[in-house]
């Protein structure tokens, strides 16, 4: 059993008092101001609560009064004030006291006073809050609930309906190492709870040490990104081991926390982070993981090597020739088994094999389960509405089919939208059946009753262990489930793969730092080295010591991988020092490292390295000829290198495309390289001897794609006009925007590129929208696109303020097709935006305001110095205010 965290009753009984006692008080001056004299307009504007109150005094003293409790507080106020009060009769009187009153009140020089006043009010609140929460815990406690204030508790019960913790949970949060602040590294199988561990644990940070938490998240969902995201190779695992590193080596008093799952060599990370370990084999929910053969459903045991599996049963479902012909695996029949009434899972190897799936089972359900129509008819109706509604008008066939009956695709080919409505639509019970990738597992939280794997595949590769729990691990719903299971359908030619799939040991995790040969060691020495930690080789060397690459120390020679890296930065001209490596000095101390301009602009602007200096030399090439009659040739320098192996052209397409471009667009297209005349020949079959780039062919072709976003057409246009799913389109489009960035700040850095900088300042932010400069204001709010967008404005709705500002119900009766749920989202979204850019100004104007400490003391020479000034042109001299 989880620990029942009760809510702690708290004493509030003074507090009532006090409530009680000020709301009496302004009863009572109500009462005296309603008995006053009316004043004339211009008395009304000088009057306040004292001169009211003191007229009201005067007009009643001779009145005689029951003793009651109004009167009793009456009296309180009256022997509290410590002003003396003169009575006055006349206008001129009560103006003359009231100024008098005023004279002795110091008044805010200044916004910055004002500002500072407000901030210091607001902090006395807040500690004195704290004070009232601090019942029990160490002295950075501020609350029972783990440290934390019991509204935290109350909120998690309200809006996440977590009333307990798990034991494991309440254990890992009690351990003396979490509670001194140490490293913490907390293993646990998929579904376990660690998250909301990490939520407590930041939510401590920010509000008992009152510091920053940094929240690294994967690629797939919004989640805590998970520690075997180290080992799985490619720039993501290099770059969160190279975070890591620069926190250890910088910030000894930073507390990392790393959630995994089960590895085989946590040892090897807690190490390296110099870390607790903890591990727990729990599971809200009991699974049972299923291997089916053929007809044949096996339960896997894993007792002995011998004994991995047993048999189970025999589907037996009422197929007909027809339907076995189409359904060869029953995925029918076993789906048809936990729903509508429970949710499931099918996970297939593919994205278009998932909208296959997708229609076949629909299909299947229309002659003898058209019952599954009538289920929330209402809310798959709104459903479709709302996909209708995000997909400017266009909703695809195969979600149009399946969803009536419940069921929907998820895979990467749809919008962040359309997976949002859908994950929401599966969340909240609308969809009862998602046939999906594996990306789903890897992070969405979207458990189910029963999870098939279509096969043991994800495209032509065999599954990993890693994977196989992944997906099989999101079976059983806790608090809904007592249990969940997992089918994995298998051919008897992968026997011997599923069996060390299922019987396997953990995976290991392996250092990501010698990716690509080694370019994460290149992009970590060139990082270290411009930012300053280390200046010399022998600093470099000992930095490197400290990598998990270095702690692990069975798969390279750390010393020699950090030498040739170094040579190579040398070679690429990003890092310069004294003398070259190759001369054999062993001396290292000697060798005193620094970055090049181009290396700053490289790591500065987050360019990849084996890209800076091709970047470099496109950037080199525009100068001399960019068009900028068009937007074509500065969105050609912004496409992303790394996207360019993605897409096959198709010629066709391709020359239709060109085509269509006019002499100026076409002349910018021949001087980025690519001729009209090659692309006609591929486009009819023919071979050409013409040479050209094919990198820079498969660049441009993505650069039409965006030209056509920056024209403002939609991602259903563009991704039907060159045959692409509009996942991919949205994932250019924003690659295209993050990559566009990076090439502004590379050109920060260099000042030969001083015209670039000009040029891409406003085009970066226009580019992450693709729509016109008036519509920019709106596309900022979140969940707000180009159609809605294009709805606020001509409904009067034209900046963030109107929108902010607006009632939803308002929003509903002036646009079409917008839910009220969806009005009061953006409504919430814009104020959000608009408080957040309020206390950005806010920070600016009080750094403006803001005296600096040298110039204080600069006042104060020149105040004691002023009578040496020269007079200024009409005969005073300078004040104090002015020379400040």
């Amino acid at each position: 059993m989880g620990k029942v965290i009760r809510n702690s009753d708290t004493t509030t009984e003074p507090q009532d008092l006090k409530q009680v006692t000020l709301m009496e008080q302004k009863q009572i001056v109500h009462n005296d101001e309603a008995e006053d004299s009316i004043l004339d307009s211009s008395d009304f504007l000088l009057a306040d609560m004292d001169i009211n109150w003191c007229e009201g005094h005067e007009e009643k003293s001779d009145v005689k009064l029951k003793p009651d409790k109004k009167d009793i507080n009456k009296e309180h106020v009256k022997t509290e004030k410590t002003v003396p009060v003169t009575p006055v009769n006349t206008l001129r009187d009560r103006i003359k006291q009231r100024l008098h009153n005023n004279a002795g009140v110091k008044t805010p020089q200044g916004p910055g006073s004002v500002i500072q006043q407000q901030q210091e009010e607001q902090l006395q609140k807040v500690q004195q809050e704290m004070e009232r929460l601090k019942t029990k815990g160490s002295t950075t406690d501020i609350g029972p609930f783990y440290g934390l204030p019991s509204k935290v508790q109350h909120l998690l019960q309200a809006h996440r309906g977590i009333t307990k913790l798990y034991d494991w949970q309440d254990e890992c949060l009690n351990l003396p190492g979490v509670r001194e602040g140490r490293n913490l590294i907390y293993s646990l199988p998929t579904s376990g709870g660690k998250t909301l561990v990490a939520e407590i644990l930041i939510l401590k940070q920010i509000l008992c040490q009152q510091k920053d938490a940094i929240i690294i998240l994967p690629f797939v969902s919004i989640v805590q990104e998970k520690l075997h995201m180290i080992g799985e190779g490619g720039s993501r695992g290099a770059t969160l081991e190279s975070t890591l590193l620069k926190i250890i080596h910088k910030q000894s008093n930073t507390q990392i926390i790393g959630m995994s799952a089960t590895l085989n060599n946590i040892e090897d990370l807690q190490n390296f982070l110099k870390a607790d370990v903890y591990h727990n084999d729990f599971r809200p929910v009991k699974l049972t993981e299923y291997l089916k053969l053929q007809d044949n459903i096996y339960e896997v045991t894993c007792k002995t090597s011998e004994d991995l599996v047993s048999h189970r049963r025999v589907v037996t479902f009422p197929y007909s020739s027809e339907q076995t012909k189409t359904d060869p695996d029953h995925l029918m029949g076993l789906v048809l088994e936990v729903i509508p009434k429970n949710s499931c899972l099918v996970f297939c190897p593919t994205k278009k094999n998932c909208e296959n799936v997708a229609m076949m089972l629909c299909k299947m359900f229309v002659n003898k389960n058209r019952e599954l129509c009538d289920i929330k008819k209402a809310e798959k109706k709104a459903l479709l509405k709302e996909l209708y509604s995000d997909g400017e008008q266009r909703i695809c066939p195969v979600l149009q089919y399946t969803v009536h009956f419940g069921i929907a695709y998820h895979h990467s080919g749809l919008t962040m939208d359309e997976r949002r409505l859908i994950e929401d639509a599966y969340s909240e019970g609308t969809l009862c059946l998602l046939a999906c990738t594996s990306t789903l597992a890897a992070g969405v939280n979207l458990p189910a009753k029963r999870v098939i794997l279509r096969s043991p595949y994800v495209g032509s590769t065999f599954l990993s262990r890693t994977q196989y729990k992944q997906m099989t691990g999101r079976a059983g719903r806790a608090g809904i489930d007592s249990s969940g299971e997992s089918i994995l359908i298998t051919k008897s030619t992968d026997r011997d793969k599923v069996q060390e799939l299922i019987s396997g040991p953990n995976e290991m995790c392996y250092s990501s730092l010698m990716y690509d040969g080694g370019k994460g060691i290149r992009s970590l020495i060139l990082s270290v080295i411009g930012l300053q930690v280390t200046k010399t080789t022998s600093d470099v060397y000992e930095f490197m010591r400290k990598t998990l690459l270095s702690t692990q120390g069975t798969t390279c020679d750390v010393s020699i991988v950090t030498k040739d890296s170094l040579q190579k930065l040398i070679e690429l001209g990003l890092v310069v020092q004294k003398r070259s490596m190759s001369q054999g000095d062993e001396n290292c101390d000697s060798f005193h490292l620094e970055v090049t301009p181009l290396g700053r602009a490289t790591f500065k602007g987050s360019v990849d390295i084996d890209n800076a200096s091709l970047l470099y030399n496109d950037l080199k090439k525009g100068e001399e000829s960019l068009v900028l009659a068009t937007y074509i040739h500065l969105l050609f320098l912004v496409t992303p290198y790394d996207m360019v192996d993605m897409v096959k052209p198709s010629w066709i397409i391709y020359f239709q495309q060109l085509s269509a471009l006019d002499n100026i667009e076409l002349k910018a297209a021949s001087l980025i390289g690519v001729p009209e005349s090659y692309i006609a020949m591929r486009a009819s079959g023919q071979c050409s001897r013409q040479k050209v780039n094919d990198f820079v062919l498969n660049r441009f072709y993505l650069t039409l794609m965006l030209y056509e976003l920056w024209k403002q057409k939609s991602l259903w246009e563009v991704a039907d006009k060159f045959q692409q799913p509009r996942g991919f389109i949205q994932n250019l489009l924003s690659s295209a925007a993050g990559f566009a960035s990076c090439v502004f700040h590379f050109c920060q850095e260099l000042e030969e590129f001083w015209a670039y900088q000009d040029l891409l300042g406003n085009f970066v932010k226009r580019l992450s929208y693709c729509v016109t400069t008036e519509l920019i204001p709106l596309m900022e709010i979140p969940g707000v696109k180009l159609g809605r967008a294009k709805q606020l404005h001509s409904s009067g709705y034209k900046t963030l303020t109107h929108v902010a500002h607006a009632d939803p119900v308002d929003i509903v009766k002036n646009i079409k097709q917008i839910s009220k749920k969806a009005a009061i989202q953006i409504v919430t979204s814009a104020k959000v935006l608009l408080n957040e850019k309020a206390e950005a100004l806010r920070e600016e104007v009080e750094e403006l305001i803001n005296v600096p400490e040298g110039s204080v003391s600069m006042t104060m020479i020149s105040s004691q110095e002023s009578d040496i000034l020269p007079p200024t042109p009409d005969g005073a001299n300078f004040s104090q205010e002015s020379v400040t």
